[in-house]
């Protein structure tokens, strides 16, 4: 049980890092020609304001 439980983990570990290292190889071939990165809301902005339009319902 032990074996499947650290085979599992590293599995999960190697994927997350692959995806990590293929979203970082697109963003360097593909790059946003806009500045305006820093202008768009997050995803935490965006559910914040969602829950506060939400709780004064």
């Amino acid at each position: 049980m032990p074996t499947l439980v650290l085979a599992a983990t590293a599995y999960l570990a190697l994927a997350m890092f692959l995806v990590v290292v293929i979203d970082n190889l697109v963003a360097l071939f593909f790059r946003e020609k806009r500045a305006t990165i820093a202008l768009r809301r997050s995803a935490f902005d965006k559910i914040l304001a969602a829950s506060r339009w939400a709780m004064r319902k």
